[in-house]
């Protein structure tokens, strides 16, 4: 039998340095273990087969396997044991963070990429870019920020969200927009994706024509409101610095009496 763990969801998978080293071992392997996990009332078979055993892959999908998602060295197959079984999709969405960097003076962040210098030369936008596998969004943006122009941030709180089902390879996108700090306030330009970067007073950012609706909206937020800070909740999964939960004051509205009970 096929080595293999058994997952909280009614599946099973098969780790790919578990397969046999042949075609005709693996088909028959597999084909035995398909047959019993389907006794037990399994639900789900999962298969990853390394970039480097793809002579597997068409006796996976002869034997009812389905190509789930691919990463640098791995495809990952899955295959229905019980008619109807849910099978949760691959990623849907990419993930992007940009800082709305703005100083005491009411002076904001702004930057031209190269790729609008010609269309569009007046479409200043706040710096940005999508997040790295495991990045938490406030570092993203502090990172993103400081690739493009130089600027050293600190983090302040979550302004507000976009999602949009316009992404690349037909996933959905949801960019987050961080309110940040300055620390320092010369540029360093990334001359690879950025045309200029510049501080603007914040009033002649938002009365700019070329402004972008989302652009205007979000500033007009983080002038009007405070941001939702970073909040670390008491025996919330295993560590703090695994997840990201940003929340309003609890107490803001509260009597004194309230916030005291």
């Amino acid at each position: 039998m096929l080595q293999a763990l058994k997952n909280r969801y009614g599946g099973v998978f098969v780790p790919g340095k578990e397969l046999p080293a042949g075609r005709d071992e693996f088909r028959d392997a597999m084909a035995a273990a398909l047959a019993a996990w389907s006794r037990e009332g399994l639900k789900l078979a999962w298969l990853e087969i390394p970039a480097r055993r793809g002579e597997l892959l068409p006796d996976a999908l002869d034997l009812g396997f389905k190509l789930h998602h691919g990463r640098d060295e791995t495809l990952m197959l899955v295959r229905r044991l019980v008619d109807g079984a849910y099978i949760p999709d691959a990623c849907t969405h990419s993930i992007g963070a940009g800082g709305l960097v703005l100083s005491e003076d009411r002076q904001i962040l702004v930057v031209l990429e190269k790729r609008d210098r010609i269309d569009r030369p007046e479409h200043l936008k706040l710096p940005g870019g999508m997040l790295e596998r495991g990045e938490h969004l406030a570092d993203g943006a502090i990172r993103e920020v400081f690739e493009e122009t130089g600027i050293r941030t600190e983090f302040r709180g979550l302004v507000g969200m976009r999602h949009h089902h316009r992404g690349q390879f037909g996933a959905s996108n949801i960019y987050a927009v961080c309110r940040l700090s300055p620390l320092n306030f010369d540029i360093h330009l990334d001359g690879d994706e950025l045309e200029k970067a510049l501080w603007m007073p914040v009033d002649e950012y938002l009365a700019r024509e070329a402004t972008s609706p989302f652009n205007r909206r979000v500033v007009q937020a983080a002038l009007a409101t405070a941001p939702l800070p970073d909040e670390t909740l008491e025996a919330y999964m295993d560590a703090p610095d695994s997840y990201e939960v940003f929340m309003a004051d609890a107490t803001a509205g509260m009597s004194t009496h309230e916030q005291e009970r």
